[in-house]
Order: structure tokens, then sequence, then C-alpha cells
């Protein structure tokens, strides 16, 4: 496959042929050699007009939603897996100045420390061992959405932010693109989710009430039950003020509810399952030591709440002193489910930190220095048609060679 061939379905989208010419130089640019991909010195390298490609981010019309439909449709043509997964993240990317779209100091992710930053919240599609970018949208901070603010509402103009970017916290923008990815009926078996979004109550539930099987992190000062709560019905009372109860009144069991961590320091060392989940980089088998229990969240408990039975899932590996470690994980999957599936499924999101660190390093998702809201959009947007044109090239030599194995079979069989 060509690049031509594989950009040829966004033509339509653009108003312009000059415009759809530079959008695929552009993504041609990304793919060259080169430490930056900014516009500048990706115009050098090309001989383009950087004041072009330029405006390609910013000014030229373009229909930015229908290029990232037919992207969508264009990668899950060839990585259509039934047994895929949803993986959802968030990423950050440094920033010096002030008045880049959104930056603010908070938690930046690659440097693993609170910095001057824009945050991406994603969402990622793994089928067929590859994985690809299903979606990524700019964090909106609380101090960029105090319109009454004069500096904000200035900062959000020279931003270009449209009116209807507003706060929402990660975790609500990551269901609403799993609500996309289950309204285009991608296809996966499960969702995964580190500790960032699996101690959210919220988050948890609305994938429980979609019924949708998931697997997340959470932290080791988590409280869980080992019993389950005792649920009464609830008592007519006659009152002479108030509502009558309408809810069964939660009621703990006799053992108390204890951290996630205590049960983790009392796994014996004869109950530790060692499970091959996939291959690493070398194509050694990557063992991995877990268990799984059968527990109520305590952590969620709310006012009059009734709490579902899960599996909590303990992991042990080793660091990099040489001792042990150990993970938790919450998952909703059935009851019969084993725990190797259950691991799996969380361990496939190692495509995402591969990903990201290939488009970062290779192609330059972190290097746009534009400030404008839809600069930021456009950008990533085109990167991942980058990485997903050297994707589906992989995946075709990849069928190349398997085909090339099988009439060498057929000649010597």
């Amino acid at each position: 496959m060509s690049i031509e061939d594989f950009v040829r379905p966004y033509k339509s989208f653009f108003s312009r042929k000059e415009a759809f010419k530079m959008a695929t130089k552009y993504v041609i640019g990304l793919m060259m050699d080169g430490e930056r991909k900014s516009v500048e010195p990706m115009s050098e390298r090309l001989n383009a007009s950087e004041r072009s490609m330029q405006r390609l981010l910013t000014n030229v019309v373009w229909d930015h939603e229908g290029v990232l439909r037919e992207y969508r449709k264009q990668m899950l043509n060839e990585t259509w897996d039934p047994q895929g997964i949803l993986a959802v993240d968030d990423t950050g990317f440094p920033k010096k100045g002030k008045h880049s779209a959104c930056v603010k100091r908070q938690y930046c992710p690659p440097l693993g420390k609170v910095a001057n930053c824009q945050i991406g919240v994603s969402l990622t599609y793994v089928g067929r061992g590859v994985f690809w970018s299903y979606a990524m949208d700019l964090y909106v901070p609380k101090s960029w959405d105090i319109l009454e603010d004069i500096e904000c509402k200035n900062k959000r103009n020279e931003a270009k932010m449209p009116q209807d970017a507003h706060y929402k916290s990660k975790w609500q923008m990551s269901l609403k693109q799993i609500e996309s990815a289950r309204n285009e009926q991608v296809p996966h078996r499960g969702i995964a989710a580190d500790s960032g979004y699996g101690m959210i109550p919220g988050f948890r539930k609305q994938l429980q009430a979609w019924h949708e099987q998931y697997v997340v992190g959470i932290h080791s000062t988590s409280l869980v039950y080992t019993e389950p709560p005792i649920i009464p019905k609830p008592k007519p009372i006659k009152r002479r003020r108030g509502r009558p109860r309408k809810k069964p009144e939660l009621m703990r069991t006799n053992a108390p509810s204890c951290k996630v961590s205590d049960l983790g320091k009392n796994v014996k060392d004869d109950e530790w399952e060692h499970l091959e989940i996939r291959k690493n980089s070398k194509g050694e088998p990557l063992i991995v030591q877990a268990v799984s229990r059968r527990i109520w969240p305590a952590d969620e408990e709310e006012k009059d709440a009734i709490l579902d039975e899960s599996w909590l899932i303990i992991e042990r590996r080793e660091n990099e002193n040489g001792g042990t470690e150990l993970r938790y994980f919450l998952s909703n999957s059935p009851e019969t489910m084993p725990t190797l599936d259950m691991v799996r499924l969380y361990h496939d999101r190692f495509w995402i930190d591969h990903g990201y660190r290939h488009m970062k390093e290779e192609l330059g998702l972190d290097h746009h220095e534009g400030r404008s809201w839809i600069g930021w959009h456009r950008h990533v947007l085109l990167v991942s048609l980058a990485y997903g044109y050297l994707t589906l090239k992989q995946l075709e030599e990849k069928k190349r060679e398997e085909y090339l194995k099988w009439v060498t079979l057929i000649d010597h069989g």
C-alpha cells in the first residue's frame, strides 16, 4: 500500500485540492527522519511553505470529524477483532509557555511529576496484536473554564477555544469516548484502565450499567469486604415528617472492611498462579504471578448503596531492587472467569506505552508548537494517520510473510 492509496479516502473531506495535498505532505513529513516534527523543520525537509502548513492546522477549512470517522473505519477494516480491548489512558505534553490551549501545572505522566503541560485523554483500540488511537481529546482544566474571569476569557479567545469546550473530569471524558465506540459497534471483549480511572466508583458503575467487562487498577489502600454485606428489608416506620425510606440500609458484615494490601500480604507462596500472558519483545514468554479473590468493594460505599460482588486480582512482580511488589485490580468479570483471562485483558494495555512511545519519539506526537485548540487536535489526528499507515504496512508485510511460508509448505508437501 502506497501513501497515496492510504490517504485517498480522505480527499472528499477537504474543501480544496491544495489543502489535501498539504495534509498528505504533513503526514509524510511526520514519517521522515528528523528530531523535530513541528511545522518549521518539517516544511524545510519537505521543501514546502511553512505558512501553508501552519494554516492547515489552524485556518484551512477541512472536516476534521469526517477524517477521524474514515480513519477509524479504515483501521477497523484491518484490525477488527472480537477479542480486542478498549484501553483507557491519558498522556502529557510538556510545555514551556502558558498560552497554549489548556496548558497548566498539573501531573504530567511522561515526566512522572507535576509540570507545565497539556493532557490528552485517550481511548486505544488493541486488536490482532496491534495498537491504534481511537480517540484523543484535550483535557480542559478548571482554570480554563472560568468564563466570568476576564483573564481566562482572554486566554480562551487567544487559543481559539470553541464555546462548548468546558471542564469535564478525565473519567467523564473517557466514558464519552467509550460511548462513541459502543455506538460505532467497535468489537471488543473488555475495557482496561489504570487506577486513575479504576478508583472512580462512577466510572466503574457506568461500565457495569453498559454491561461492559472491565479490569481496572486500584490503590493498595482500597477497602473491600471479604463477606457479603447484609442488606435487610426496610422496616415500615411511620413518620410524621420526611419521606419514607425506599432503599435498604447497608449493614456491615461480621468481618470489617480491610485494605487490599492486607489481603496481598496474606497470600501464601503456594497460592500464586504462574501465568503466561504474552511474548515479550524478544519472543520469550512473559510470566506473571497472580491470584484472584471474590470481594465487595467498600471504598465506593455511599448512603444506602448496595455493593456488587467483584473480583480482586493481586499480582506479584519483581521490582528494580530485586525484591517483589504487589499490584491490585478490580474486575466485574463473571464468577467463572479464570484469573489468566482477566490478567491478560489488563496486560493488553502494554500496547499503549509501546504505541505512544513510538508516536512521540518517531512521529512527533508531542512536538506541536502551536497554541490553538484546533491546531492541537489536527496535529494529533495527522500523527494518528501516520501511525495508522505504518501499522497497516506492517500488517501487510506480516500477511505476505505468512503467505510465503504457506507457499513454501505446499511446494515441499
